[in-house]
Formats: C-alpha cells, structure tokens, sequence
C-alpha cells in the first residue's frame, strides 16, 4: 500500500483565497448527491477514481482520460499519480477526502512534493451552470497540481468535458511520459547515491569504534604488566633518554680538568734542566698508553 494524505478537508463555498483563485457557487444539495451517492462510492471502493499530476492530461483528452492515447502510430500510457479512498460532502459544504499515492513514476514525484508541503490536489468535478450556480453531476477524480483554486485542499473545477487548449499539441502524451520517466530515474539514482553514502559512513563508524575498542584492551594489557601506556599529549619534540658509557665519562672528566683555570706558576730562581733523553721517551711512552688504555675502553662500550 501507497502512502496516504489522511483526511483533506476544505469548504466548497470558500476558496480560501482573497486576490487570487476562481470564485465557485456551487449547488451544494447537489454535491451531496454526487460525493455522497451510490456511484461515487462504488467506484471508489473499487479504487477506479484516479488523479493526475496537473490537469493537463484531462485538459487534452476529456475530464475521464482513458488509460492509453495513440500519438505518432505509438500507444502511450497515461499514468495516474493517486487515486481516491475516500470521500463526502457534509451539509456546510465541507468536503472530506482522502488520497493514496501509487507506485508510479508520476506517484513517486507526487509523494515527494507532498511530504516537501508543495503543490496540492484540485477536484476534477462536472459541473455546468445552471440559474446562476454550478451544479456538480460528476466526479472524476483529484489531481495533484501547483496552484489549488481552494487552497485549503492542499480544487480546480473542471467545468467542460470537452478537449482543452493542448488539443494541437500532438506528442503531448508521449513527452509527459518520457518527461516522468526521466525525473523518476533521476530520483531513484539520487536515493541510491544517499543510500551507498550513509552506508559507507556508517561502516566507517563501526570500524573507528572497534579502533577504539582494539586501544582501550591494549592499554589495559600495558596495565596489568606494570608498565605505563604511552600517553603522547606534549606539543613538543619527543626526547630520547641519552645512555653515557663509562669511557664517555672518563673523556668528559680529561676535558673539565684540561679547561679549569690553574694558577699561574712561579718562575723559578733557575732555569729548569731539560730530562735526559731517556727520560723523556718514558713520560711519552706514558702519555701513549694511557690514550690507549682510554680507547680500548671506549671501544669495548
């Protein structure tokens, strides 16, 4: 089942309307024996009374189109939008209706203007003038159309049965059908590219939450063997601990005691006598080993 307006009400005796619409006087004993009689109520509990988008179809080819038109040797369907559940006119002139949207290309761009509270529905009524007051001898249905002349119905009156002004436009049919065909694929498309972009989110979503998920057992893991989560709040660069070897130490310790200030020495009241030659070979024999001794352990670290 098609989705369904609810109950429309609007009066038959108020356009609703101050600077715009067609003023109606209407029979309104009439109406009652029209909306409410045994025809009317047969055809639409048989759901034989159909509406159109716009009134254009019922304008060209009469107030009851029938379902096909031959235009250009081609057959071509003329695609009812809604049809009518329910209707009856009250003694104020109050008219009661319901309508249902069908699973039609024309349906589908009804229902959406509908639920986007844009255009409304019109009454396609019989009735011709008589002493001065429209009489309504027949009922045939309630297009969805922009403008409705009573506002509240959110109807156009059709007043002749006859041919309207689109009766030289010969492939009128056809391009109105082409014309839903084309917005309804359009919308399909569109629905389906909505449907695979809150699909994709979605999926996004879960895999992000199962991330979060996957951090949340791992810090606790970190936790119960002693050690502390990496927790990388700083803004700053992040520091490596600096590990200094034994022998390190040792150069830094040389280098402190090379750059200290010592103070200055007396001069002696005799020149000092230079080490026999023997003697100085041995301090620089000394001095060779220690550097060594220092870089086998620099080495070793």
């Amino acid at each position: 089942m098609g989705k369904r307006t609810g109950i429309i009400r609007y009066n038959l005796l108020d356009t609703a309307r101050t600077y715009t619409g067609q003023p109606r006087r209407l029979d309104i004993a009439a109406a009652m024996r029209l909306f409410n009689g045994p025809a009317v109520q047969e055809a639409i509990k048989n759901r034989d009374i159909v509406g159109y988008v716009g009134h254009q179809f019922r304008e060209k080819y009469g107030l009851d189109p029938k379902e096909t038109v031959i235009e250009g040797g081609r057959q071509i369907t003329l695609e009812p939008s809604n049809f009518t559940v329910s209707v009856r006119c009250l003694p104020d002139g109050t008219l009661e209706h319901e309508q249902e949207f069908l699973d039609t290309a024309a349906g589908r761009i009804a229902e959406r203007l509908w639920e986007s509270k844009a255009y409304g529905f019109s009454s396609a009524i019989h009735a011709p003038e008589r002493a001065g007051m429209r009489v309504p001898l027949g009922f045939f249905g309630m297009d969805f159309v922009k403008s409705p002349n009573y506002t509240q119905n959110r109807g156009y009156m059709l007043d002749s049965a006859g041919p309207g002004c689109f009766e030289d436009d010969a492939d009128f049919a056809s391009d109105m059908s082409a014309l839903y065909d084309s917005v309804d694929t359009m919308i399909r498309e569109s629905d389906e590219r909505a449907r695979e972009i809150s699909q994709a989110y979605l999926e996004q979503g879960e895999r992000y939450d199962a991330l979060l998920d996957e951090c949340a057992r791992l810090q606790e893991r970190l936790k119960q063997a002693g050690a502390s989560p990496a927790m990388l709040d700083s803004s700053g660069p992040m520091q490596r601990p600096m590990v200094v070897a034994k022998g390190q130490e040792m150069l830094d310790s040389a280098a402190r005691f090379m750059s200290a200030e010592l103070p200055p020495l007396e001069e002696p009241a005799e020149p000092e006598k230079s080490p026999p030659p023997g003697e100085a070979q041995a301090s620089d024999g000394f001095v060779r080993k220690t550097l060594a001794a220092v870089g086998a352990v620099l080495g070793g670290n």
